[in-house]
């Protein structure tokens, strides 16, 4: 599963904690992902992901999203993913939340097992 091997690979490169739904409580500072759109063709799947970095201070969230950048550029060379393209990101507080957010959008394309 996608999900799992994203988790895992930002567990092992950002350390911080990593979250694929926003946690009851929020630690100071994490990041929180989701996919938000799929698509197949000819045996190759590709996914959106939006990552969320989060943090108490802006300079910390904008810190986290440049290290979750960084690791997402070299994801690519991780078995079964053919391409990991930033397409997008942006500061964006979360008035919800009430925390700093920074966020970026990947493109990642992929054979699944």
């Amino acid at each position: 599963m996608i999900e799992t091997k994203i988790r895992e690979y930002l567990l092992s490169n950002v350390y911080t904690a990593i979250y694929l739904e926003t946690p009851k409580t929020m630690p100071d500072e994490c990041v929180i992902f989701r996919i938000i759109d799929r698509s197949w063709l000819n045996f190759i799947d590709t996914v959106t992901v939006e990552i969320n970095s989060y943090a108490k201070t802006k300079e910390a969230a904008a810190e986290l999203d440049a290290s979750v950048r960084r690791a997402m550029n070299t994801f690519a060379y991780e078995d079964d993913i053919s391409a990991s393209k930033l397409s997008g990101g942006n500061d964006a507080n979360d008035t919800t939340l009430k925390r700093y957010r920074y966020r970026c959008f990947y493109n990642i394309t992929y054979m699944e097992e």
